[in-house]
């Protein structure tokens, strides 16, 4: 198996992103109803307006997702063929981002979806950074009439109205609602940390972070020092590993024989290579639960500060350039948790040394991805939360700079050559797995058949041979002399 320890490495990576990514768009990119509009053929910008307006009173939010954007490329087209000024455009385009945010809004309430409702919040956030203080912002806009519905008695919006309502109907069912549909008290946790301390803003909400870093960081302690000191065992496999691949370099057509060279390597020493991978993907949901925890508590953690992040220093910066609070994404702390990330991985010491650059450019790679997926808004990060993220990842690296300096115990065999067993434990059932499918490949490559007892060395030889001749006894481990049988 070519560079184990860094494919094993990868894995472990990949594994975790695709684990957040799917529960990502399972929590937010719930699959909508869907949705159609059915009316007379859309050819010029007032058929689009008039087709949004009918689809914002029937709450067809993912139809009006559709009509907004085409509003705004035709008002676009009009400005450039000189049929509609930059200003009426501009007044087109957020009349159709309104009727959107409240198709969203209503059709959340109606069906009783926060994720709907969160959507609207995220179309407003653009409106809200841009004119917010500005004339526009309380303008009134003109929205479906419903009022036969009592849930939705408004005829129109101000986008500053809209935005405070989408707020205020997040808030009040962040307090009820569930986590992942079963747990409850999401809300509460974090709350109860916050008021530990007086509900101070200039304190209280950043310490709440702190405090439940240290809580998730003790939980997963036992775990990552496992994963961590896993790391230690391949380290110390690495210069037979790389003996094996050099005996096989620039010989392709051999990987098969070298792979199952590098397997017997991993059996004879008792170590899963795969054995990392299942301590971090452990460690996965309790962090998508805390996250999902931070995102219900994220309008009340608006009252909260953290030293420039505060209503005083962010009038001081362009608009978004620094967060008012905490509860809004402020892009200087995710870029201080981008460079403590790639700094991370630069002092955390590599499990492979051969392979210690293509690790950290790894390990760097990821550190961007994160920095600008969340910089950019791809999903939503208030402050507190990454403000949290950061703690974590001190907490985490102390931890692994510690545990590359504890002592390891030297290798030990488990599987010899003259005998030995594979380990009950689920790691040594894999090796022992992995071992025979390695010699069915190599044998069905070259036309012949295993050797007798290479199948199953653990089944063949349930006990150490000791000494050099025979079996060993099944309670003392010792040599048993057969006495010959006498002729007759």
């Amino acid at each position: 198996m070519a560079k184990t320890s860094s494919r094993s490495n990868f894995f472990q990576t990949f594994l975790l992103m695709m684990t957040i990514f799917l529960a990502y768009n399972l929590i937010f990119n719930k699959p909508k109803e869907a949705d159609t509009y059915e009316g007379k053929e859309l050819k010029t910008l007032q058929s689009y307006r008039e087709a949004l307006a009918d689809a914002n009173a029937r709450l067809l939010d993912t139809t009006a997702l559709d009509l907004k954007g085409k509003v705004e490329r035709e008002a676009d087209a009009s400005v450039a063929q000189k049929t509609l000024t930059a200003e009426d455009a501009a007044k087109v385009k957020l009349e159709a981002n309104i009727l959107l945010a409240d198709t969203e809004l209503k059709a959340g309430i109606a069906r009783n979806d926060t994720g709907r409702i969160r959507t609207a919040y995220h179309t407003l956030m653009p409106i809200d950074s841009r004119l917010k203080g500005k004339p526009e912002y309380s303008e009134p806009i003109a929205v479906a009439d419903v009022s036969g519905d009592k849930r939705f008695g408004w005829k129109e919006w101000t986008p500053q109205a809209l935005h405070d309502r989408a707020i205020a109907e997040i808030s009040d069912r962040s307090k009820h609602d569930l986590i992942w549909g079963l747990i409850p008290g999401g809300y509460a946790a974090i709350d109860g940390l916050v008021h530990l301390t007086g509900a101070q803003p200039g304190f209280s909400y950043w310490f709440a972070a702190l405090i439940l870093a240290l809580i998730v960081r003790a939980i997963v302690f036992p775990v990552a020092q496992k994963q961590m000191m896993f790391g230690r065992q391949m380290q110390q496999l690495q210069p037979l590993a790389a003996e094996i691949r050099k005996q096989y370099e620039g010989k392709p057509e051999k990987a098969t024989e070298m792979q199952k060279k590098l397997m017997e390597l991993y059996a004879e020493y008792g170590v899963n290579p795969a054995a990392g991978c299942l301590p971090a993907l452990i460690q996965v949901p309790l962090f998508l639960t805390v996250y999902q925890f931070m995102l219900l508590y994220q309008f009340d953690f608006s009252k909260g500060t953290f030293a420039w992040v505060n209503p005083h220093t962010s009038q001081m910066f362009p608009a978004g350039f620094v967060a008012p609070n905490l509860g809004s994404l402020d892009p200087t702390l995710i870029i201080i948790y981008g460079v403590m990330m790639i700094v991370s991985t630069l002092l955390t010491p590599q499990t492979d040394p051969m392979q210690a650059k293509q690790q950290r450019l790894m390990g760097i790679g990821i550190s961007v991805f994160f920095t600008v997926t969340m910089f950019f808004g791809f999903f939503p990060v208030p402050g507190a939360f990454v403000l949290y993220w950061i703690f974590l990842l001190v907490l985490s690296t102390l931890q692994a700079l510690r545990a590359y300096r504890l002592p390891v115990a030297p290798l030990q065999k488990v599987n010899t050559s003259a005998g030995g067993v594979y380990p009950t434990s689920l790691g040594g059932k894999w090796q022992k797995k992995m071992q025979e499918l390695m010699e069915a490949a190599e044998a069905q490559k070259t036309g012949t058949t295993p050797a007798a007892g290479t199948k199953s060395t653990a089944s063949k030889n349930p006990t150490p041979l000791s000494g050099s001749g025979g079996i060993g006894d099944a309670k003392t481990g010792k040599p048993v002399k057969h006495k010959p049988k006498k002729r007759k």
